[in-house]
């Protein structure tokens, strides 16, 4: 009878580099903990390293630079590592007994001058030249593929950030500052992707998920003011793309309101971005939730995933945000908030 040959256990692996030169082997000797976050859109990708500290070198002659760069890269052993950007170290953080370090990361950086109160009118232009304008004034790239959207006047009195953090939720984009690119992708085409991975319900952990229809309207409501005849004009889309299971009574698939939205336009195109963007969000509302798996470094923020094996709740979701994290004993999970974008015809399996 031929020997049993044991199962070999997975074993996690991660780069670290700090101001271009790489100090994994120095980090892990002390890692207790290594989180990566990373978001769709709204917040700055973050990165924590937690690093036992008993005998005091990283809080006196390893204690690193505020602005230093850090930069990742996770995966598998065996495997291609998943580069996950570069991060600015903005805090230190110090905790005992027991001694700990954390050094904390921001990947918007911190020496740039996204956060500095900027004043613009932008005229006759389009949502697209806006975001480049801001790109080039910082030194960026701008990264994705944004619509002609037309827009009559704008005003800007924020930080560059802040402006372009409610243009994009205003049409339904995500944006984010990753390293030196200025990502502004629209979040329709993010959710039209091929999945990247299939999930069964039973391999996962802490899964929560919620589906429900009174953020779903039936319609959505905006107001322009005509320029011409200085008339205000109503545009009414009915949603006819409900991501969910109808009823079984009534065989609906959104709630019986209206949403009116307070914000006007000055163009008919406005109008109708507006309109489509805030259907689009209504219908990601529809079934949201979260869950933990074994670690992936694709399973990140703009991906798609199916969910199999989980009956009128399947489907294919849209990764929002995702924890990634690797510790001394508990080896590499991912956390992720995600909303379903569409449902499957039928049980679909890895």
């Amino acid at each position: 009878m031929d020997a049993m040959i044991p199962q070999q256990v997975p074993q996690a692996r991660f780069v670290l580099i700090y101001q271009q030169r790489n100090i994994t082997r120095n980090v892990s000797q002390h890692l207790l903990s290594l989180s990566y976050a990373d978001y769709l859109t709204g917040q700055a990708d973050s990165l924590a390293v937690e690093l036992e500290d008993t005998q005091g070198q990283w809080r006196d002659q390893w204690y690193p630079g505020h602005g230093d760069s850090l930069e990742l890269s996770i995966g598998w052993e065996g495997q291609p590592l998943r580069a996950l950007g570069r991060f600015e170290i903005d805090e230190i953080e110090l905790n005992c007994p027991p001694s700990t370090i954390t050094l904390h990361g921001l990947a918007t950086g911190i020496k740039t001058a996204l956060r500095t109160t900027q004043h613009h009118a932008y005229e006759n232009t389009t949502l697209a030249a806006i975001a480049q304008q801001i790109a080039t004034r910082q030194g960026l790239q701008l990264v994705g593929n944004i619509q002609p959207i037309p827009l009559d006047r704008l005003t800007q009195q924020d930080a560059d950030l802040t402006f372009l953090r409610n243009l994009a939720a205003e049409y339904d984009y995500a944006f984010k500052i990753t390293g030196q690119r200025l990502v502004f992708h629209a979040i329709s085409q993010l959710a039209n992707a091929a999945p990247v991975a299939t999930l069964i319900l039973q391999d996962l952990s802490r899964v929560n998920l919620r589906d429900q229809i009174k953020s779903v309207p039936q319609a959505i409501e905006l107001k322009h003011k005509d320029p011409a005849s200085k008339q205000l004009l109503t545009y009414k889309i009915e949603n006819g793309e409900t991501v969910a299971v109808p009823s079984s009574i009534s065989k609906t698939t959104t709630s019986g309101d209206t949403q009116k939205s307070r914000r006007r336009s000055a163009s008919t195109e406005e109008s109708k971005a507006k309109a489509n963007a805030e259907r689009a969000k209504a219908n990601r509302e529809r079934t949201t939730g979260s869950w933990a798996a074994m670690g992936r470094p694709n399973l990140v923020s703009g991906n798609v995933v199916t969910l199999a094996a989980a009956g009128q709740l399947g489907g294919h979701y849209l990764i929002t945000s995702s924890h990634h994290r690797i510790t001394r004993i508990g080896g590499y999970t991912v956390d992720k908030h995600v909303c379903r974008v569409s449902t499957t015809n039928q049980e679909q399996t890895p």
